[in-house]
């Protein structure tokens, strides 16, 4: 064979590997995912967190809707194999303070997100900023290989953990507390009992008085000898009646600010007693799909309207604004007393903000009775 065609031999030879390789090389599984980023995250979250729950139930979807598998999800829920272990990995790789150690929260990358408010706010602007950065991988975190379930986009890409081996005695069983369920509050549910039985000491009380007040027959027309009633009293139940517009103003205050809340999926400043935000994340924070603090607010805008107009018309339309007022602050009373209840022993966590609504309607029902009561009672009505 002459060296020409050893030349020729070789070239062909060549271009067979080199086509082979090109070839091999777009068909590897690799190819195709460097030229598609996936963002990797991890989710803890607790079944009995309602911030958990509207996390998952409004936030998630439309972003795993919009990213489909360039959005992996790993969630570990609290109490499930390995999600202590992997949330213990999490607080010191991140070293997450005291104050911020609860779920949900959310790793993506070097950020842990904590709240419904943070992964709102942030997930959507870093999942854009990782994709744009050819990706990013989960977080090195314990045991996270054999817990949780992964989703990609709207379908679960791995088993559950439950279906794993069950953890060695060596595994460290219960969860941290800060993804467990938060303990009740004595603090709060003592104020949330006191203010039941003064919301039903209140509802018994108004109705009698008003209907044990009407006048007797010998009050009808006062006699000569009878003695007029101290001008002290007039004056006093006068000012008695000024504060139903102040608690008014308050209770539409503390309802427009949870209507806000509501409505922003903002966190609700709520103090050192009480959960705020986990009673304005349950269901019975709306009423057939309106918010419940909108409707305390358009109640207390009646109470309000109905007070200035009993007060500007004349005596026959004012009795009926008078008694419409007390009808109005009775039902108030009554949903409050409700919603009072169904704090500490249906939701499990109390809101001080509605419970200072709840003690406004109450003082509203109790004045407005005495009011309804004293004009009832009057001699010559």
């Amino acid at each position: 064979m002459s060296q020409r065609e050893v030349r020729q031999a070789v070239g062909k030879t060549l271009r067979v590997l080199l086509l082979g390789l090109v070839v091999g090389i777009a068909m590897w599984p690799g190819a195709a995912i460097g030229s598609d980023p996936v963002v990797h995250a991890v989710l803890f979250w607790s079944r009995t967190c309602p911030h958990c729950h509207y996390v998952i139930e409004e936030v998630l979807p439309p972003i795993h809707q919009r990213y489909g598998s360039q959005f992996r999800l790993k969630m570990l829920e609290n109490g499930q194999p390995g999600s202590a272990e992997a949330y213990r990995s999490a607080v010191q790789l991140f070293n997450v303070p005291p104050e911020r150690q609860g779920v949900p929260a959310l790793i993506i990358g070097n950020q842990m997100l904590v709240g419904s408010r943070e992964i709102p706010e942030q997930l959507p602007g870093l999942i854009e900023r990782y994709l744009a950065a050819g990706g990013v991988s989960y977080p090195p975190l314990a045991g996270l290989d054999q817990a949780g379930v992964e989703v990609c986009g709207t379908q679960p890409c791995s088993p559950v953990a439950t279906e794993t081996p069950a953890p060695t005695p060596a595994d460290p069983a219960p969860e941290p507390a800060a993804v467990v369920a938060p303990t009740s509050d004595p603090v709060a549910n003592t104020l949330a009992g006191s203010v039941l039985v003064g919301l039903a000491a209140v509802l018994i009380y108004a109705p009698v008085t008003v209907a044990r007040a009407a006048p007797r027959a010998s009050e009808l027309k006062p006699s000569p000898t009878q003695r007029p009633r101290p001008v002290g009293d007039a004056a006093r139940h006068a000012r008695w009646s000024w504060l139903v517009p102040v608690l008014g103003l308050v209770g539409l205050g503390v309802a427009s600010y949870l209507a806000y809340t509501k409505l922003a999926h903002s966190d609700v400043i709520c103090g050192p007693v009480g959960d705020c935000d986990a009673v304005q994340l349950s269901p019975y924070s709306e009423l057939l799909g309106i918010p419940v603090a909108l409707l305390g607010g358009l109640a207390y805008l009646g109470i309000l309207f109905l007070w200035v107009t009993q007060r500007m018309l004349p005596e026959g339309m004012a009795s009926v604004a008078r008694w419409t007022l007390f009808a109005l602050a009775m039902v108030g009373a009554a949903f409050s007393f409700y919603l009072t209840f169904l704090e500490p022993f249906v939701i499990g966590a109390v809101c001080v903000w509605c419970l200072t609504s709840a003690v406004c309607m109450a003082l509203i029902l109790l004045l407005s009775s005495g009011e309804l009561r004293r004009w009832r009672a009057a001699p010559g009505r």
